[in-house]
């Protein structure tokens, strides 16, 4: 098949049956019963699908009499198993607060922004408070003093053992939510800057290593081994201690993607600062902790840096340019959403594991874990992203989080026969509210030797086929440089097309794709061109958000990262999808961008000047007002319905702004052709881009496909 067999899997997209009980498992394998279990309802055994061994006696199917229990049953693939643990320490949520900030207005905007935080917490849940600036404060939110106390540490690294000896009541800085509310406001509400002095043409001192490092050692002795979060509030870039990524000294730039692949001095703390965070990292995924990051400031911020204890261990990155943007706070409040008995949604300390039949093997996953090492004969013999064992764990699930899911094939032994089924079967345990559950998702695929490439590529999803893809592309950019990943790409998508096309040898005109495969070299030109792999113009922050963010998503919502939609709305003709093709762009429509990340409208330069004119406030014109309001009205709804939420951006033709839409669309006409018109109509748009067009694209991939 040339890409990996595979599969994605996002454990909380859907409701499944829920069964208030321990699963059943087979002793010799582990596998959990299933629907494709084969039950004796007279003996009241079951046959494992897995290792074909058979089990002792059920010990639910007595209860139905004749009838299967549910976890057999058709239909019950998915299936969850739902155990209360009262005695199980509730999570502690640690808010670890940037005090750096710039003007009084951010000031008031992040208090704005803790409290609403704060607001959304449950009951139950514990929380701590921590500030830093120059130095780290670990504040006392319990207890009968009247004035609120804080321990001050130095912005250096400290272990769970030293936390301890410096602050040995621990338990005056943690105390469930609903106990110290009131004191937790006040200290919010009194927060100011860090006082530290900031000599002129400095960036402030700012330790958030070391922040950080205290919140995991907080947690490491108040919440071990139980699902916990540190929700970091960062204003700016660390300058001190670890994990710095910067001097103070503003002469001294910021790394930029050059600088980490050529090793100047502006990236001379690259290195040591992973080092630092990968140790981090470590720390709090063995305790079942998760970081995440909420950002607010024009500059990076280190984000880079932290990749690794993030994707890790599950966190989210949520930007913004200040804290007082109102999508910035949208997006908080869909963060600590609730499910209906009032608990979060946040699954948290979360572990995977993959159990297959003996001609399958699972090559590894690529999200937002990491692999706990357990082996099994489920462990194939090669790797593709997290490989070499059968268990992933990661500290936080929500109802978006994706795992891509790598297989290998092996030979069916003869006492088989040629056809038979393959199962796989995805156990994801994970604490959430008052209970720990078990879901269970059990996956067949039948197995035939011997067929033809039009036989197999019947069964191609060349949605799920490009993000799986992608993500190894995202995957590889880690260890190896974008070059090679770019060549990688672009060889496996040519071994692909030569496979499942129909040509003639060497003529590149003569070839054609089967119907499920006519989008997947689009999709993968314009992965190409995104920031994923794409660069230049984008800091090592942005491509980090925006990797992190890929390796989270659901395929829907990968795919219009990877190749944003675009509609035309005009005023004689119903909204139509269109080609993502600067031929889209006319004087008399309305374009709707959707990247993911941004919903743009884009008015064509007639419409703009009939918008500047004011014909929508004119009673003749009213047609007209109706017309703009539709396109809003589509762009508010698709804002309003993802998560993080996006940036809504309102432009006309030649605007500044129109270069997100003009850096996404095909050149199909652009100043760089030899023929303008040679691949576009005359009214197009005109790109200013160096990129090929899809065009060109497809002719090169056309000629290298049928040499193969």
């Amino acid at each position: 098949m040339v890409i990996p067999l595979g599969c994605m899997y996002t454990p909380l997209a859907a409701p499944c049956v829920e069964l208030h009980h321990e699963p059943v498992a087979c002793r010799a394998c582990g596998g959990i019963y299933n629907p494709y279990t084969v039950a004796d309802t007279r003996l009241q055994t079951a046959t494992c699908p897995f290792c074909a061994q058979r089990g002792g006696q059920h010990p639910h199917m007595a209860a139905y009499g004749q009838q299967l229990p549910p976890e057999l049953c058709a239909g019950n693939e998915t299936i969850e198993y739902v155990t209360p643990a009262p005695q199980r320490q509730p999570p502690t949520f640690v808010f670890v607060v940037d005090t750096c900030i710039d003007t009084e207005s951010e000031i008031d905007g992040l208090k704005e922004f803790l409290l609403l935080a704060m607001q959304k917490l449950p009951e139950y849940a514990n929380v701590a408070f921590v500030t830093f600036g120059a130095t780290v404060q670990l504040h006392e939110i319990t207890g009968a003093t009247a004035y609120a106390r804080a321990f001050v540490l130095r912005g250096a690294n400290t272990t769970a053992e030293e936390l301890l000896k410096m602050v040995p009541q621990l338990k005056l800085c943690v105390a469930p939510w609903a106990a110290c509310r009131d004191h937790m406001a006040a200290i919010v509400h009194n927060l100011v800057r860090d006082l530290w002095p900031v000599p002129k043409g400095h960036r402030p001192l700012r330790c958030t290593g070391a922040a950080l490092s205290a919140a995991a050692s907080l947690l490491q002795n108040v919440s071990p081994n139980t699902g916990s979060c540190i929700l970091t509030f960062l204003s700016g870039v660390c300058t001190t201690g670890p994990g710095i990524v910067v001097d103070t000294d503003r002469e001294k730039m910021i790394r930029s993607h050059a600088d980490i692949r050529d090793g100047t001095s502006a990236a001379s703390n690259w290195s040591a600062s992973n080092a630092f965070f990968d140790k981090l990292m470590q720390r709090i995924v063995h305790q079942g902790h998760s970081l995440s990051v909420f950002t607010a400031s024009l500059d990076q911020m280190g984000v880079a840096e932290m990749k690794s204890c993030i994707q890790a261990s599950g966190g989210v990155v949520l930007s913004s340019e200040s804290w007082l943007h109102e999508p910035f706070r949208i997006s908080l409040e869909q963060f600590f959403a609730r499910r209906e008995d009032g608990a979060l949604q946040m699954a948290l300390n979360a572990t995977m594991d993959v159990i297959t039949s003996p001609t399958w093997k699972v090559l590894g996953v690529i999200g937002q874990c990491v692999g706990t090492g357990k082996k099994s004969t489920s462990v194939a013999d090669y790797e593709i992203g997290l490989g070499g064992t059968c268990q992933w764990t990661t500290c936080m699930l929500d109802r978006h989080s994706s795992f891509a899911v790598y297989f290998d094939t092996a030979p069916a032994p003869p006492s088989l026969g040629p056809t038979q089924m393959r199962y796989v079967q995805i156990i994801t345990r994970y604490e959430i509210g008052a209970e720990t559950r078990t879901r269970v998702s059990t996956l067949t695929v039948e197995q035939r030797d011997g067929l033809a490439p039009a036989q197999m590529g019947a069964a191609f999803d060349q949605e799920a086929a490009a993000v799986l893809l992608a993500r190894q592309a995202v995957h590889k950019t880690d260890s190896t440089p974008l070059f090679d990943v770019l060549r990688w790409l672009d060889r496996t998508v040519v071994r692909l097309v030569s496979r499942f096309g129909s040509y003639t040898p060497n003529v590149p005109t003569s070839l054609q794709l089967p119907e499920c495969f006519v989008y997947f070299p689009a999709f993968m030109y314009h992965l190409r061109r995104s920031g994923y792999l794409h660069v230049f113009n984008y800091s090592p922050d942005e491509s980090t958000i925006l990797r992190l963010q890929l390796l989270k998503s659901s395929v829907p919502d990968s795919i219009i990262q990877i190749q944003p939609t675009l509609y035309s709305y005009s005023l004689d003709a119903a909204p139509v999808p269109v080609p993502l093709d600067s031929t889209a762009v006319k004087p008399d429509n309305v374009l709707l961008l959707d990247t993911f990340f941004e919903v743009l409208i884009h008015y064509g330069a007639t419409i703009a000047e009939w918008k500047r004119a004011g014909y929508a406030e004119q009673e003749d014109y009213a047609y007209f007002r109706e017309f703009l309001e539709v396109p809003l009205q589509d762009a508010q709804a698709l804002a309003a319905s993802r998560y993080p939420t996006p940036r809504l951006i309102d432009v006309c033709q030649n605007d500044p702004d129109s270069r997100i839409l003009y850096n996404r669309i095909n050149p199909s006409k652009s100043y760089a052709d030899a023929d303008a018109q040679a691949y576009g109509s005359h009214e197009g748009e005109l790109v200013y881009t160096d990129d090929a067009s899809l065009q060109v694209f497809m002719g090169h991939l056309k000629k290298l496909a049928v040499a193969q």
